[in-house]
C-alpha cells in the first residue's frame, strides 16, 4: 500500500471533476442509531421503514437464497432481527449510495451496474454461509462487495464515453482497462467514496485493491474479501459467456492459497454455483 501514492491519485481524480455525493439523511439517522447501543430491530425496523426504498432493499436480501426469508412485506423487524443490525445497516448503506448516484439519462447503464454489484454481493454472502468461512465479517464483505464498482458509476455520470461502455447488458467491459484509456481509476473513486460514506477501513481497502495482483500487505479479511469478490466476478463471467482471464491469471492461484486450511474447496464452489 502506498499511501503518498494513493494521495496523488486522490487529488488527481477530484481534479478531474468528479463529485462524491454526501450521505443522504436517512442514512445520517440510520448510522447514529447503531451507535445508540439499546436500539434494536424494533428502532431500527421503525426508522427504515420510513423509506419504502430501503424497505425494499431489505426485503429483496433477506429473500435471496442465503436467507430465503419469506415474511410479509409489513414484516420489517422481523426481516432486521434475520439480517442483523449489521447487515442492515449494509444493505442501507449500499441502498442509500445507489439513490444517491441515480441519474434517468445514464438509466441503463446504472441498473446494470447495480444489478451486477446485487449479484456478486448475493455470491459472496453465499459462499459465507456455505462454506461458514472464518475470518470475514459478513456485513463488511457484503459492503465491500456492493462498493467495490461504486467508482465506475461515478465515472460514467462524469464522462459519457466511459458510460457508453456499459451500454450492451450482455457484456461487462473490463473497468481497468477503461481507466487506462480514460486517464482515471475507478478503484481510486471508490476509495474517495468509501472514505466520504464512513465505511470501515476493511472496506475501503477492500475497494481500493479488489484489482491488484499483491495483496501481501493487506489484512488477511481483505485479501479474502477481494477474492471472495472476484470469485463472484468469475461465477457470472463463466454464467454469461463474459471475458475471464483476470480470475485465470491472477485470483485462482490466490483463492487457493488463501482457502487452503480446507474449509473452502473452490471446485466445489464452482460446481455449487455453475451446476
Amino acid at each position: 500500500m502506498n499511501t503518498d501514492e494513493d494521495t496523488r491519485l486522490i487529488d488527481a481524480v477530484l481534479a478531474s471533476g468528479v463529485k462524491i455525493p454526501p450521505i443522504p439523511a436517512m442514512l445520517v439517522n440510520v448510522l447514529a442509531l447503531e451507535r445508540d447501543e439499546d436500539a434494536g430491530s424494533r428502532e431500527f425496523a421503525a426508522l427504515i421503514g420510513r423509506d419504502p426504498a430501503l424497505s425494499g432493499a431489505l426485503f429483496r436480501v433477506a429473500g435471496s437464497p442465503v436467507f430465503g426469508l419469506r415474511v410479509k412485506q409489513d414484516n420489517l423487524e422481523k426481516v432486521v432481527t434475520v439480517l442483523g443490525i449489521r447487515t442492515t445497516v449494509a444493505v442501507v448503506r449500499s441502498e442509500g449510495l445507489r439513490m444517491a448516484l441515480h441519474d434517468p439519462a445514464l438509466g441503463r447503464v446504472m441498473n446494470a451496474l447495480w444489478q451486477r454489484m446485487n449479484a456478486v454481493a448475493d455470491i459472496v454472502l453465499e459462499v459465507i454461509h456455505a462454506t461458514r468461512l472464518k475470518g470475514v465479517r459478513e456485513d463488511q464483505a457484503f459492503l465491500a462487495a456492493m462498493f467495490h464498482d461504486c467508482g465506475v458509476a461515478l465515472l460514467c455520470r462524469r464522462e459519457a464515453t466511459y458510460a457508453q461502455a456499459f451500454q450492451n447488458p450482455d457484456t461487462w467491459p473490463d473497468p481497468v482497462q477503461l481507466d487506462g484509456l480514460h486517464g482515471t481509476s475507478h478503484t481510486v473513486v471508490g476509495l474517495l467514496v468509501a472514505r466520504s460514506w464512513q465505511l470501515p477501513a476493511d472496506v475501503a481497502l477492500a475497494v481500493r485493491h479488489h484489482h491488484d495482483s499483491e495483496l501481501g500487505n493487506l489484512p488477511e479479511a481483505v485479501r479474502k474479501t477481494i477474492v471472495l469478490i472476484q470469485f463472484a466476478c468469475h461465477i457470472l463471467a463463466q454464467r454469461n459467456g463474459g471475458e475471464d482471464s483476470e480470475w485465470r491469471n491472477v485470483w485462482q492461484a490466490q483463492a487457493v492459497e488463501l482457502f487452503a486450511d480446507g474449509r473452502v474447496d473452490m471446485v466445489e464452489l464452482e460446481r455449487h454455483f455453475l451446476g
